[in-house]
């Protein structure tokens, strides 16, 4: 049975701690912060293959895919976040000069909470998938009640999934194949060339 743990206070004081920053924003900078974040990574998640060789070809030429699609990622989650906190600012001027302050700051807090938690499960997420680390924090993590949850959410932000969707999985497997095949190949050389 989990219980909480020295991992769920630390991470739970520094959510709640962060989470009075909302107070300050307001629930319309808090709600459009977090939609810019969870947003921009998931989109990002979707499109930053297509971006970054988009990139590689019309602005500069990367030699490695993966650099290139970490450009696309980069571009994608800042553009996606920083169209939310333009849209969030002109929103806020517009309920400033309103009734609905004290409520704005209450849910606030609210959505401050849920933003703060979402970036933390992305990076427990991503951190998950590092065996050196994963097999690291697995004893401070294991009795933990926030840990599984976090791992759940940043699973479906990152929305790796997507990946299979747009033919990666069959990249992998032909790669897997191909490697199979040298690997055969090069144990035949090796062995005629003892043979002879």
């Amino acid at each position: 049975m989990s219980e909480l743990n020295y991992f769920d206070i630390i991470v739970g004081i520094i959510i709640v701690l962060l989470g009075l920053k909302g107070i300050v924003n307001g629930l319309i900078r808090e709600f459009f912060g977090i939609v810019g974040i969870v947003g921009g990574v998931y989109i990002a998640s979707l499109f930053s293959d297509d971006l970054g060789a988009w990139v590689s070809q019309n602005v500069y030429e990367f030699a490695n895919p993966s650099a290139a699609s970490l450009v696309g990622f980069l571009v994608l989650l800042v553009c996606v976040w920083g169209l939310s906190l333009v849209i969030a600012e002109i929103l806020h001027k517009l309920i400033s000069f309103s009734s609905l302050v004290i409520m704005d700051k209450a849910l606030g807090f609210v959505f401050a909470v849920l933003k703060i938690s979402a970036i933390f499960a992305i990076i427990v997420y991503a951190l998950s998938k590092i065996e050196l680390v994963s097999h690291f924090s697995e004893k401070y993590t294991k009795n933990s009640i926030l840990y599984p949850t976090l791992l759940e959410v940043g699973s479906r932000i990152i929305h790796l999934e997507s990946l299979e969707v747009n033919g990666a999985g069959a990249k992998i497997e032909a790669t897997q194949e191909k490697a199979e095949e040298i690997k055969d190949n090069a144990q035949e050389t090796v062995q005629s060339m003892f043979e002879e």
